[in-house]
This record gives structure tokens, sequence and C-alpha cells, in this order.
């Protein structure tokens, strides 16, 4: 259910979906980085689709500019 929580409470937090999908200029590019996440394991299939389905994904996308990871402490 959490394949990255070790890492995440550990200190090695990486960017997560949401993160990633942040930094997208369109939908249609936000959904293929849902499916590389689906594709790799890091989310499961029922979370891939509440994303796409979800107006949140539109709010998200392009909210994020380049360099903010490690401004938020992420690497």
């Amino acid at each position: 259910m959490f394949p990255n929580i070790y890492r995440e409470l550990e200190g090695d937090i990486l960017p997560s979906v949401i993160d990633h999908i942040e930094r997208c200029q369109s939908v249609d590019e936000a959904h293929e980085v849902i499916e590389y996440f689906l594709k790799i394991g890091e989310i499961s299939e029922e979370y891939a689709e509440f994303l796409k389905e979800s107006e949140i994904v539109k709010d998200l996308i392009g909210s994020r500019k380049h360099g903010e990871y490690t401004r938020r402490g992420l690497k």
C-alpha cells in the first residue's frame, strides 16, 4: 500500500506522482506520468484511475516551477 514509506520516513524523500504532475504542462502529459507510475508499481490502479478522473489534476498542472524540488527538501 505504501511502497516508499520507509524511504520517506528515513529522509530519502523522492518526488511523488503529485510532484511530477505539478510540473506537467497538459492533461495528456499528466496522464503519461500517471501511467508511468502505475507501470513501475509506485501507485495502485485505483489511485491511477482516481487521478485520471479527478478535477484536482487540472488544478495541479503547471503549479510547480523548475527547481522547486530542492527548495521543498525533495531530492
